[in-house]
């Protein structure tokens, strides 16, 4: 039977070792979630605009979500700042044929969209 002061001891270092092992597994975890919100005025007016850019945006590395609010012409974004840029973002953005914000479409691309979603023109604001 141990001594009260050498189960004192081994508690410490129990107590030690649970913490030291909870900061190792838990802290990176934590790292790891460096999610933004970006919200984004784009061109986009009708829903095939909506499915094109929420799929099409799906298959950027390092973006989690993409939801367009087709009422007020937002696009928000959930992304991981690590991993891709709000500019890389609106450059995909404007590569599909839509406006980002300032970005403006991408000529070629907005031409080769269907006709509804070039309702409005490749310069509205």
């Amino acid at each position: 039977m141990p001594t009260p002061s050498l189960r004192f001891c081994l508690q410490r270092i129990s107590f030690l070792w649970f913490g030291f092992l909870l900061f190792a597994f838990i802290k990176p975890v934590q790292a790891q979630s460096s999610n933004d919100t970006l919200r984004i005025e784009t061109s986009a007016i009708c829903g095939m605009c909506k499915t094109r850019l929420e799929s099409e945006l799906g298959f950027l590395r390092g973006l989690k979500s993409a939801a367009l609010n087709l009422d007020s012409k937002l696009l928000t974004v959930v992304y991981n700042s690590k991993k891709i840029s709000p500019a890389a973002i609106r450059s995909k953005i404007s590569s599909l044929g839509y406006r980002a914000d300032s970005v403006a479409a991408n000529p070629k691309a907005f031409e080769a969209l269907p006709a509804c979603c070039q309702a409005e023109g490749m310069h509205h604001p």
